[in-house]
Order: structure tokens, then sequence, then C-alpha cells
């Protein structure tokens, strides 16, 4: 009997010491899966009391490209049993990740550009934990977009990511049509802030969710490389500001974006005269256009996007947008913050073929002939008001 225990025991340690190395085998060979990416990773560690292990030193790279930064790395993965699940009858699992970073970058050819895109990174994460993901948490993420070969080259990047993501798995069986919940907050490139709250159905056939986000206080010209490299043109001052609110349910969705350009200057000619002269040029006409569409008053240029549709019929309305940035410029400030929050329900409503917010194009042409009679008018009186 003793010499059995014995024995017992002894395969429970060789067991017990062997198993980060399975493990680490087990997780290369996940990573390394697919045919466009491969990975690598450095000591598997296992927690048993809590029912977890952590990868450490994780980093993807594009298997054939010519890409030298990773597509993604981080500190360390944890994985581990969701213990207070446990309470509701539900194995499911929680995982922590610790400083990862994801690397998006544009180059002239395929070869020297990576998206992530061709596979599907949530079968391969999946895959690494016995039962169904439930929890996610992210500390010091970052998230880039680089182009190393445009001119000048491009960095733009977001930093300190903290995100939680509960109840994907809807384990609890929460009855609500939107279960499970997605909260982050972040700091871009220029100082800026992010913040989203999305509220989902992770189970539901169609993308069903709503959404609001916030972007606020970038200075724009921690920008100027990429807008050299993309727009041709930078700023010599200005701050950016976005407010975001979107919706989806039942293959249609329903949204709008505000974005607001305050104390902003393009054209300076202390800055522009050791440009070319077409430089000179295109940025004195950017110069103008944000001068004579800018609300002098609150020194804000801004407008409103309406995004509507269905997922085979985007609809993104231009009329709508430049009627709210010429009322913006020479009727009344938009105010820098959110409109009413769009819901699923408001989704469910949207016109299928996408028509959206105006019944007819003759009612789109109204209202900027209206808008343009306003104008006329504002040489006579006071016009700038602040409202939405």
């Amino acid at each position: 009997m003793a010499y059995g225990c014995a024995v017992i025991l002894v395969i429970l340690v060789v067991a017990r010491l062997a198993l980060p190395f399975v493990l680490k085998d087990y997780v290369n060979r996940q990573l390394n899966a697919s045919h466009d990416y491969g990975g690598s990773i450095g000591r598997v560690t296992v927690h048993l009391w809590r029912g977890a292990y952590r990868i450490h030193d994780i980093n993807i790279v594009t298997r054939d490209g010519k890409v030298s930064t990773p597509l993604f790395s981080a500190s360390y993965i944890d994985l581990s049993l969701q213990w207070s699940e446990l309470i509701h009858g539900k194995l499911v699992s929680k995982i922590i990740m610790d400083s990862p970073r994801v690397n998006f970058v544009s180059g002239p050819t395929k070869q020297q550009s990576q998206s992530g895109t061709g596979n599907n990174w949530n079968d391969t994460l999946e895959s690494l934990v016995p039962f169904q993901i439930n929890s996610l948490v992210i500390t010091n993420g970052q998230a880039h977009f680089q182009n190393p070969y445009s001119t000048p080259p491009v960095d733009i990047y977001m930093s300190e990511v903290f995100s939680v993501a509960t109840n994907l798995s809807n384990a609890r069986e929460v009855r609500q049509q939107l279960p499970a919940g997605i909260e982050a907050r972040g700091k871009t490139l220029g100082e800026g802030r992010l913040y989203l709250q999305c509220n989902l159905n992770p189970l539901a056939k169609a993308p069903t969710f709503q959404l609001e986000a916030s972007l606020t206080n970038v200075d724009l010209t921690q920008l100027n490389s990429f807008m050299r490299a993309y727009g041709k043109f930078d700023v010599a001052r200005g701050q950016f500001a976005l407010f975001a609110s979107f919706a989806a349910a039942d293959e249609k969705y329903d949204g709008y974006v505000k974005v607001f350009f305050n104390d902003l200057k393009v054209f300076k000619w202390e800055k522009e005269r050791k440009k070319d002269a077409l430089q000179i040029f295109w940025q004195a006409i950017v110069g103008t256009l944000t001068t004579l569409l800018k609300n002098h008053p609150h020194d804000q240029l801004a407008t409103k996007v309406p995004i509507t549709g269905a997922f085979q019929n985007t609809d993104v309305h231009l009329w709508p947008t430049i009627e709210t940035l010429l009322r913006n410029a020479f009727i009344r400030a938009l105010v820098p913050q959110p409109d009413q929050k769009v819901s699923v329900d408001t989704a469910r409503k949207v016109d299928a073929s996408g028509a959206g917010l105006e019944s007819s194009e003759t009612n789109r042409v109204q209202q900027i002939e209206k808008t343009g009679a306003t104008l006329l008018q504002t040489t006579n009186g006071p016009a700038n008001r602040t409202g939405h």
C-alpha cells in the first residue's frame, strides 16, 4: 500500500514538473497553426491552486513578410478558471493580458504590410483554454499604426489602454437583450483621452450592440507626420475631439460621429516658406477653407456625420454632414459633447434600404438651400449661439 502511494506521488510530481514544458509545446503549436503568421513564447508557469497557467513573452509575426515588428506581443497572458462563476454552476475562463501591443503596418506591397486579417484569432485564443471565454482584461495595452515607407514615416498610436470585457458567454444567463459589456480607456498620441463603453449580445446571430465613444483633447500638431503623409498638409496649432454613438440589431445599424477642431490654424507663413510652391499652394487652400468654415466666436470647426443603413447597404449621409458643417460655422455652434444615445431599438427601425435620415434627395437639397438663405441673413445681426 505504501509502495503504491509512493509510486502515485512520484508520477504526480513528475507530471507537475513536466506540465509547463507540455503546455509550452502545445501553445507554440497553436500559435504556428496559421499559414500567414507564426508565434513563439518564453516560459510557461502553472498555478494549479487557482486553475491557471501563464504564458510569458508572446510574439506573433508575419511568416513570410518583410515586417520587422511583431503583429502582436505581450509581457504575459494569464489564462484561468473564473471562480466567481462557479457559484452560478458555470465552468468558464478568464483571460488577463499584460502589456499587449498590436502593430498594424501599411507598406507598398502585401509582404511589407501586416493587418492581422486572414486568421481567426478568436479561435486561436479559445484553443488555449479548456472552457469558454467569459471575461477578458487588458492592462497597459498599446495599438500602433505604422507606415515606415511614407514621407515622412508615420507612427500613430494609443497607449495606456485598460479594458474589461464581462459576461461574454452569458454565463449568468442574463435575460437582457445586451447581457455582455466592454469598457475601455486609453491615451492617444497628442495627449488625447479615449473612452469607450459597449453593451452587446455576443451570442446573437447578427451583430447586436450599442456603443458610445469619445476622444478628447488631441493636440493635432503631434499628428503632423500622418497629415503630411496622407493629406499633404500639416497644422500650426489645434485640438481635435470626437464623440460617437452607434448601435446595431437585426443586420441594420444607426449612429453618428461628431467631430470638432478647436483653435485650428493650418497656414502659417513662417512654417510654410521652407516648402516648395505646390505645397504652399495646397496648404493655403486648406487653410482658407478651414478659416471660411470655422465658427469664429467659438474658434471651432465642427460637423456631425450620420451613419445608417443595413450591413449590405451602407449609407454615410453627405448632405446632412455638409449642412451641419455650415450651420456650425454660420448659425450656431455644435456643443462638444455627445448627443442623444443611439440604441438597438433605434437601429431596428432603420429602413433596410439604407435610405436613412431623409425621405428624398429633394428634402436634402431644400435643407441646404434653407441653410444658404439663413447665411445671407447673418450679416444683419448676431447669429452665433451655443446649441445642439
